[in-house]
């Protein structure tokens, strides 16, 4: 029989190669096998543990194939929320449980599933309101262009074969580009606004009366010919061009800035003055905008309402537009008396009043009302129906959901119908074969990533690089990390340190995209080493990028070498592909893929070391202490492990009556002994087992038999009270 010190030195020498071995053994890869075919098809903890194949694959992963029995009680372990200081596994003073319920989705926090986490609703909300200072630059580029542009055009054929040119004299006068022929659009600008005869002055070429003013307006801005020719040195005179740019400028955007607001207010104090009828109101759209907004009228508001409340008193009285009414001087039939303006100078000057009044709220209303109602809109979303519904009664004149989401994204509404945008959204925007993704358009591509549905229009949990139960376990170690070995102020100050740090983790994690944005956000980084009792200075950006971006399942591969081995269970927790994205094929339903890489390496760990404790139970427990010894934070988490106490007290020759002594007093003889820091140093701990290791053999002899069987396998706590059991107990609770 070989002794502890040759058992340990040849199972740790390379432990890949160890492991891979233990691997190969039939039982052990039949296990493993069952294991990752079947863990992915799991859709609630009740499957789980109903499959004994799996539940006890796991058990034994985690160290808790003694508590298989106990079904009903690892059923309130799996279903804790983590992120609860209050639930049932975060009162349990064994962290065994902890972990075994962080490395499934069963807890709590995987059923608060939303349309959009808060960062997606802030990131939607700001490229909401982007849209519109981007429009404000594209308007002002547009009009530059045309501005040199239109000094050019010879014929009229410039303009209609120019969509650029097009676009923007139509929706200068509140006209869609959509549906418009170059035919059409011709005969209007060649037409003769003073021939009655012409293609303007015919009523039956256009849909209604206001329509017919509107484009009756576009022509008498253009000098063109019958044959599409100038009819003097340019298309327009400098007056016309100016008014024509105005015009555009406070059509476009459709936010109302401060200078279009007084542009408009100039404007309409002109042109009001000309007006002779109703119909010229409703055919020009600045002028008709212009008082919808002053008397606070909905935007929707259409020239046959309009005209209504002119011939219909009762119908004005209805709508709430009888002060609007009296402002203007048209008679009952919607006729102005001969000679007589459409308004005074005093209702032209009360008018104004309230337009810039309005006005000055408008951008305000218009981002604050409209997010309000769509943090609203969003938070009550269960199914991708729920996107698509119209606004209720009360938000009726505010953007919807679908509104708001294709225009932060720069999605025209005719650029896709209905149907085409709910394929979009329950696409997986993460899978390069998947509908959205063949569209190769990276503005529906980020869409789909901002809203959380999944290929049946149900919610699912946000895609992010790391679920909420990683970053709660990652909290909890970095705060230990942080705390371990201070008392009084100094661990005091340590707690708030910590408690910050991790508020600022919790909220800059979830902006994380990719590998090269984790790694360029310094605080991030170092609070993910500390967390994994990685001393950041021990490790460079480029040996990290190596690591995230490695494949654990390659074992010739960085992650599985003995410079990469101490990243493994680091990086497996995030999901990132191999070119470092977010990806979600590391995500499923019961069981994510990087926890199922730790469980497999856990369940190696957990057979090699029982191998080994079947002919030498020194092998398996210094084989225990070195796995163990990354995640000790403090003296009490040895204490508190009747395994890892019984390794150090055999190491240094502790007596066995050491145990019934206070529990403060033998924390500081152990503090004094070694530091627990030296615990995260790999070579450091080597050199402990080394050394436990012969002081073993020597301490039994030819037998390597021994009380630490009962201690693995979890026993009575050998050579420890039970007080001194409770009393750790309560200082792990504190």
């Amino acid at each position: 029989m070989i002794s502890t010190y040759l058992g340990y030195v040849s199972a740790t020498k390379d432990m890949t190669s160890t492991l891979a071995g233990i691997a190969k053994q039939a039982t052990v890869k039949s296990d493993q096998q069952y294991y990752d075919a079947h863990i992915g098809k799991v859709k609630n903890v009740d499957e789980f543990l109903n499959d004994y194949k799996l539940y006890s694959y796991a058990m034994k992963a985690y160290g808790l194939e003694d508590m298989a029995y106990a079904k009903a009680f690892m059923k309130k372990v799996l279903t804790s929320d983590l992120s609860n200081a209050s639930s049932f596994a975060n009162k349990l003073t064994d962290s065994r449980y902890r972990q075994f319920a962080a490395a499934f989705n069963f807890g709590g926090a995987s059923k608060n599933q939303s349309a959009q986490s808060d960062s997606q609703k802030t990131d939607t909300i700001g490229l909401y309101e982007q849209s519109f200072a981007n429009e404000t630059t594209l308007a002002k580029k547009e009009s530059k262009f045309y501005d040199t542009w239109i000094d050019k055009v010879s014929n009229v054929d410039d303009i209609v074969n120019s969509s650029r040119m097009t676009d923007y004299i139509l929706r200068a006068h509140g006209l869609s580009p959509d549906n418009i022929s170059k035919t059409f659009l011709k005969s209007v600008l060649t037409s003769d606004v003073n021939d009655p005869n012409s293609f303007v002055n015919t009523a039956s070429n256009f849909s209604s009366v206001s329509v017919q003013a509107t484009y009756k307006l576009i022509a008498s801005q253009f000098g063109f010919k019958a044959d599409g020719t100038l009819s003097g040195a340019t298309a327009q005179t400098a007056q016309q061009k100016d008014a024509m740019i105005s015009r555009y400028d406070s059509m476009v955007p459709n936010l109302l800035t401060p200078a279009a607001a007084t542009s408009n207010d100039d404007y309409y104090r002109q042109a009001i003055t000309k007006v002779q009828s109703l119909s010229e109101i409703t055919g020009d759209n600045r002028l008709f905008s212009y008082i919808k907004t002053a008397f606070n009228l909905d935007p929707k508001l259409t020239p046959v309402q309009f005209n209504l409340v002119f011939t219909n008193s009762d119908y004005a009285a209805l709508t709430g537009m009888t002060d609007m009414v009296a402002h203007f001087q048209f008679a009952s039939d919607g006729t102005l008396p001969a000679g007589q303006p459409a308004q005074t100078p005093q209702a032209i000057d009360d008018i104004s009043i309230k337009y810039l009044k309005q006005a000055k709220g408008a951008k305000q209303a218009l981002f604050t009302d409209a997010e309000k109602h769509y943090k609203t809109a969003v938070g009550e979303i269960k199914t991708i129906a729920d996107f698509f519904a119209a606004n209720d009664i009360k938000s009726k004149g505010l953007p919807t959901v679908e509104d708001m989401a294709l225009r932060a994204f720069g999605i025209g509404k005719n650029e896709v119908s209905r149907d085409q945008l709910r394929k979009i959204l329950e696409s997986d925007p993460y899978d390069s074969k998947s509908y959205v993704n063949s569209l190769k358009d990276s503005r529906f591509v980020e869409l789909a990533k901002a809203y959380n549905f999944d290929s049946k229009g149900n919610l699912r949990a946000p895609v992010t690089a790391l679920s909420q139960t990683s970053i709660n376990s990652l909290i909890s170690a970095y705060s230990k990390s942080k705390t371990f070995g201070l008392t009084g102020e100094m661990r005091d100050k340590a707690v708030k340190d910590a408690k910050d740090a991790a508020t600022e983790f919790n909220k800059s994690i979830v902006k994380i995209k990719t590998v090269d944005d984790l790694l360029a956000d310094k605080k991030l980084t170092e609070f993910i080493l500390v967390a994994n009792n990685i001393d950041p200075k021990s490790v460079d950006k480029a040996t990290l990028k190596k690591a995230f971006t490695a494949d654990a399942e390659d074992l010739k591969g960085f992650l599985n070498t003995q410079a990469g081995q101490r990243f493994k269970v680091m990086v497996n927790v995030f999901n990132f592909d191999a070119k470092g994205n977010l990806t979600t094929a590391k995500i499923e339903a019961g069981q994510n893929k990087g926890a199922r890489l730790a469980t497999n390496d856990l369940y190696l760990h957990q057979t090699l070391e029982s191998q080994q404790g079947d002919s030498n139970e020194g092998v398996r427990l210094a084989l225990y202490f070195q796995r163990k010894a990354p995640q000790v934070n403090s003296v009490y988490d040895i204490m508190s492990d009747p395994a890892l106490y019984n390794v150090i007290k055999t190491t240094y020759s502790l007596p066995a009556s050491m145990s019934n002594m206070d529990v403060t007093r033998q924390a500081a003889m152990l503090e004094k002994l070694f530091p627990v820091k030296d615990l995260h140093d790999a070579g450091k701990v080597d050199k402990l087992l080394k050394r436990f290791s012969a002081v073993f053999d020597a301490a039994n002899g030819g037998s390597t038999a021994s009380a630490a069987s009962a201690i693995l396998t979890r026993g009575a706590g050998i050579g420890m009270s039970a007080d001194l059991m409770l009393s750790i107990a309560q200082l792990k609770s504190r």
